[in-house]
């Protein structure tokens, strides 16, 4: 536990220091994209080692919010470099392009505002630009492991609404998907948003909005450009979700055809096949934490799988704490696992499957929330049912490699049945993945080889559901 508090501060101190690129080197490029006809600046982070390793890298993007270029958020960057130096995590790169355009140059207003990634008439068909263009581009001009399981994407805000935006609606190029503090579902904002941009104009009704009046204008400007463009309406060429008293216009049903929570009912349908996180502060002062709850609901509904968190914190807290967190859902840190026995037998009396966990680098399994584990994989296929660890008996440094190691229990007979009904026969390996997360929620997993034998007798084992137990 010492040592991840020990890296949150190193973290919080980073944040507010000049960026140091730890453990790695920052580029600040361009490509020319044909999407917008024009060349797009990107800032990319490669690991330590990058030019002489001769190794593939996963690709992480990320998309800045709203008010924000690709130039800001560095202290994911440092973030990165710190985790990949320390051994939590293998080494990747990660991208952070421009999603931001001048749509309203010709009204008097050259402030930028957030595309969304979308393909407006108004801002450009920067959804191509960011899936075709971008992604092509870095994959031929970086080593990079040149497929959707090793390609993700994120981002915060409106960042964050966009990543998953992208993601879920171009499922064959990102396999997971994660949003901080993303506005990601707009239903709830035709309650809310009246009331909370009216603070924005003290003298209205009625109101004459601007897009420099505040970051709840330019919002509402960026959401007009991307999803209700009018190329009659001068002098912005976009129709409002509100009109000047504050109330709702036909171009909110435009605003609400594009929420995420769209995308994920297509995706739903169509069958699910992506891996989604979102967080969110439980004080979030612009709104997301309701759009969050929202989608949230709508998720459940759906019946499909993913990964809520929640933090004490508003909108632009705790990024890069929160981004360490999203690296993990990524790419979990690559812990080890080693099973006992090696050949499980299913005649045998004993019921426990006994599994000893390391954590790498310098973090300690302490760390580990015991309660988390569980057997999610053989073979490298997702279980219906993962099989919870039964429980945690000590910690010890079991192969006497100097750092500690975590024993938990699995029950047997549940292992050696589902082993069965895969289809593995008697004798042959298989491979066993035990994932969980730290106390700090990063997420871990481990993975090692078994043989059984006599699969047909763990039928006749009994059945037992204990909950997890950890150490006191």
């Amino acid at each position: 536990m010492k040592r991840l508090m020990m890296f949150a501060v190193l973290m919080l101190t980073l944040t507010a220091a000049v960026p140091v690129w730890a453990a790695g080197t920052v580029e600040e490029v361009s490509f020319y994209s044909d999407a917008l006809g024009r060349d797009m600046p990107a800032q990319i982070y490669l690991p330590d080692g990058y030019d002489t390793s001769g190794i593939d890298y996963p690709v992480v993007y990320f998309v800045h919010g709203m008010s924000h270029d690709h130039l800001d958020y560095a202290e994911i960057i440092d973030a990165a470099g710190q985790m990949i130096s320390s051994g939590a995590l293998d080494p990747f790169i990660l991208v952070k392009p421009e999603a931001g355009c001048t749509p309203f140059v010709g009204a008097g207003y050259p402030i930028p505002v957030h595309s969304g990634l979308t393909n407006s008439p108004l801002n450009g068909d920067f959804e191509d630009y960011f899936v075709e263009d971008l992604v092509s581009w870095v994959d031929a001009t970086y080593h990079t492991v040149a497929d959707r399981e090793h390609r993700f994407v994120t981002g915060h805000s409106w960042g964050g609404y966009s990543a998953v935006r992208v993601g879920l609606r171009h499922t064959d190029v990102f396999a997971k998907v994660a949003s901080h503090a993303g506005p990601l579902a707009y239903e709830p904002f035709a309650v809310i948003f009246p009331a909370m941009i009216s603070t924005e104009y003290p003298g209205g009704p009625p109101y004459d909005y601007r897009p420099d009046a505040g970051l709840l204008s330019v919002s509402m400007f960026a959401a007009a450009a991307s999803f209700s463009p009018n190329p009659t309406h001068p002098p912005f060429y976009i129709d409002l979700a509100l009109d000047e008293y504050g109330q709702l216009t036909p171009a909110w049903s435009l605003m609400e055809a594009n929420s995420d929570t769209r995308w994920a009912a297509e995706l739903a349908v169509n069958g699910w096949t992506t891996e989604l996180y979102f967080d969110c502060g439980t004080l979030d002062d612009v709104g997301a934490d309701y759009s969050n709850m929202y989608f949230s609901g709508v998720m459940q509904a759906l019946g499909v799988p993913f990964i809520e968190r929640w933090f004490e914190g508003d909108h632009w807290d705790h990024i890069a704490e929160r981004l360490a967190i999203q690296y993990t859902f990524f790419m979990p840190m690559p812990a080890t696992l080693e099973l006992s026995p090696r050949i499980i037998n299913g005649r045998n009396w004993w019921p426990l499957v006994e599994a000893t966990v390391e954590l790498p680098g310098d973090l300690d399994v302490d760390d580990i929330d015991t309660s988390t584990l569980a057997i999610t994989m053989i073979n490298g296929e997702d279980l219906d049912e993962p099989l919870r660890a039964l429980v945690a008996s000590e910690i010890s440094d079991v192969n006497g490699n100097g750092h500690n190691d975590l024993t938990v229990w699995f029950w047997k007979p549940s292992l050696l049945r589902t082993v069965a009904a895969l289809g593995i026969e008697d004798h042959e390996p298989f491979d066993v993945t035990v994932e969980g997360e730290t106390v700090d929620e990063w997420f871990l997993a481990a993975t090692d080889s078994q043989r059984a034998v006599n699969l047909p007798a763990a039928a006749a084992m009994p059945g037992w559901f204990p909950w997890p137990v950890g150490i006191d």
